[in-house]
């Protein structure tokens, strides 16, 4: 018999306005970037007895480290659990492989892993062909539980925009979830978007095991978030903040006049600035700081794409800018590449 082969894929993310706010209760505008994606191959087994489902370790797994394969079983463990989906295995009971590959820089803060575990999900839909059952809304829900059972403390942003794809304004308002269960999530057209937006991260390290660079969210918000959870009101005002410039972003997009320019590139300064008296300069760390001071020398706005070791570039003056900020990061040894955001995806 034929085997049944599945490949999905699931992109790069760019915190572009609001975060870190998602993991409070906040408001945020992510992207999703073609450039980088990870892809996860489902092969139903040959013998059609054969039930047993295995995730096979990736390259950088291989050599003893599971923290993917650990992710993909916990998405597994869920999915399975999730209400509607109980009787799926009695429905379909031949089992699989799971393997995966990723192009996305590893610690670059572009959510790798997460793309994993999206992608991983998109193949479990397919398969089963449970497209009807599950709320899209409520997929991140699932990547993000998979996460937080391993003991990974991060928030919506990531695996909203890997599930959505594009570009998405996101509400994470409690109301909302407590009403809905998930969070609000509005789908911008990406023709609304700044034409020069760049991607600025450092070049990979010779070792492809080097963890350099970004940092793992649980630990790059572990104070923040407590003093948060404890009340704390500048954490609190810095949260609502936040909200709200990504809502005043929306509005810069949303109101349809062509390149949003300098107001827009002040918004982005403006969320950089708010996160830097938050955490402080060691928590953000050295050389994170040196991209967005670099980016800024020429003029450009910069602020994390996510929890750091990539930041988003807006060289709102134009292509000249840009190529100047490119010939710069050159010779100091950066990526810097436009940004290509990926289409809407369909579930």
């Amino acid at each position: 018999m034929e085997v049944a082969v599945i490949k999905e894929h699931a992109h790069a993310r760019v915190g572009l306005l609001g975060n870190p706010s998602d993991i409070y209760h906040g408001k945020v505008i992510a992207l999703s970037v073609s450039n980088f994606r990870a892809s996860v191959t489902l092969k139903a087994n040959e013998s059609g007895g054969d039930e047993a489902i295995a995730v096979v370790p990736g390259e950088r797994d291989a050599n003893g480290g599971k923290g993917r394969v650990r992710l993909l079983e916990s998405l597994l463990k869920l999915f399975y659990q999730h209400p509607g989906l109980e009787d799926v295995r009695e429905e379909n009971k031949l089992g699989f492989s799971l393997s995966y590959e990723s192009s996305i820089p590893f610690q670059a803060g572009l959510s790798g892993s997460s793309a994993i575990i999206c992608a991983a999900l998109r193949c479990l839909v397919r398969y089963y062909n449970v497209g009807d059952r599950i709320d899209k809304a409520v997929l991140p829900n699932l990547v993000l539980a998979a996460e937080n059972a391993l003991g990974i403390v991060a928030g919506y942003m990531d695996r909203v925009i890997q599930v959505y794809g594009g570009a998405v304004f996101m509400d994470f308002a409690k109301e909302v979830f407590e009403a809905k269960g998930h969070g609000a999530y509005e789908e911008l057209d990406p023709k609304v978007l700044p034409e020069h937006l760049y991607l600025m991260f450092p070049r990979p390290k010779a070792e492809a095991g080097s963890d350099e660079g970004g940092g793992e969210s649980g630990k790059i918000h572990s104070n923040v978030r407590q003093r948060w959870l404890d009340g704390d009101e500048e954490a609190r005002e810095a949260m609502r903040t936040f909200a709200r410039l990504a809502e005043e972003g929306r509005e810069v997009l949303l109101r349809g006049e062509g390149e949003p320019g300098k107001p827009f590139a002040e918004i982005m300064r403006a969320n950089f600035k708010l996160r830097r008296s938050l955490f402080g300069d060691q928590v953000l760390g050295k050389a994170n700081l040196d991209m967005v001071n670099l980016a800024e020398s020429q003029g450009a706005a910069a602020k994390f794409t996510g929890s750091g070791g990539a930041i988003v570039v807006y060289c709102f003056e134009g292509e000249d800018q840009a190529a100047a900020l490119g010939k710069r990061c050159d010779e100091s040894g950066y990526t810097f590449l436009k940004i290509e955001v990926a289409e809407p995806s369909v579930w």
